[in-house]
């Protein structure tokens, strides 16, 4: 595959979830398997490979002891391509662009191209110990629900929502969860309205906002983020889509992108906190890094 090959299959991809809701909550499913790739490469392999959870190139593969099965068809995804800098250039370049990872020698981005990478089912050898979340139940989210409440960087508070199983309130600046339901309910809510406080921060963002837009974006971030924590979403609210792109694969752009950006925003305040949150290295093991590779980056 091409880059103009991997192009169009993101294109195709969004526009299956243009036209079909209930394509998103599949999407989320493989999101959260593959949340530090770009929506591009999230989209890629969930188009190839849906029931892929862990892919790495070739020589990952062989370093980490394991083998691509021969007559195995990769996956395609981008990759970045980074160049040497100049030294006359360094002054001015951003010093995140500068250092690569496996060189002291600075380098920038300078494109992306399509490279392979394969699925572990797609491999055998040396076994490759993979975190899973334990699912929890009963009073066990309500730790984690009360272990993540002050990393939403605002109050939150149980109260009466009315028929809403959460509220965020911009004017305000507090979350309300609703105060007699489980506490895995108010564990997706809490992170479906933490969601909401990342993209709409202000009174003005919330009356400019496009209200459907804003729920697929809320509720596919809660979906992916509870699924990293064993939190069953297979009855996670497809209704909220509805014709919310109205064809409009631009806005379905907007949202993916949304998504993923709110999503690395949750995971990063939640990974920092796992040295003094037991609860939560529990309930998310799958934020402890595992053997990367930079021919299965993220672009």
């Amino acid at each position: 595959m091409n880059r103009d090959d991997a192009l169009q299959r993101v294109t195709e991809t969004i526009q299956r979830l243009t036209e079909d809701p209930a394509a998103w909550a599949a999407w989320a499913h493989t999101l959260h398997r593959f949340h530090k790739y770009s929506y591009q490469n999230a989209l890629l392999i969930w188009n190839q490979a849906p029931e892929a959870t862990y892919v790495a190139g070739y020589q990952t593969w062989k370093r980490l002891g394991r083998y691509v099965r021969k007559g195995e068809h990769g996956i395609s995804i981008f990759a970045p391509i980074r160049r040497k800098v100049d030294p006359s250039e360094t002054a001015d370049a951003n010093p995140s662009d500068k250092n690569d990872a496996h060189s002291a020698t600075p380098r920038t981005l300078a494109g992306f191209k399509v490279t392979t990478v394969f699925d572990i089912r797609q491999t055998d050898g040396e076994p490759l110990s993979l975190p899973k979340p334990t699912a929890l139940t009963g009073d066990d989210y309500a730790e984690v629900l009360h272990a993540l409440i002050p990393l939403c960087g605002v109050p939150v508070q149980f109260g009466d929502t009315g028929k809403a199983y959460g509220i965020w309130s911009p004017q305000h600046r507090t979350i309300t969860l609703r105060a007699d339901i489980a506490p895995n309910h108010q564990l997706k809510s809490l992170i479906h309205e933490w969601a909401h406080s990342l993209g709409i921060d202000t009174v003005e963002a919330a009356v400019a906002r496009h209200v459907g837009t804003e729920e697929i974006i809320a509720e596919a971030t809660a979906a992916t983020l509870s699924q990293l924590c064993g939190l069953d979403t297979a009855a996670y609210s497809a209704a909220y889509v509805g014709s919310w792109a109205q064809g409009d694969p631009h806005q379905v752009t907007q949202a993916a992108q949304a998504i993923l950006s709110r999503v690395h925003h949750q995971i990063g305040v939640i990974t920092a906190a796992l040295d003094t949150h037991p609860i939560l290295a529990q309930a998310f093991p799958t934020l402890i890094p595992l053997p990367t590779s930079s021919d299965a980056s993220a672009a």
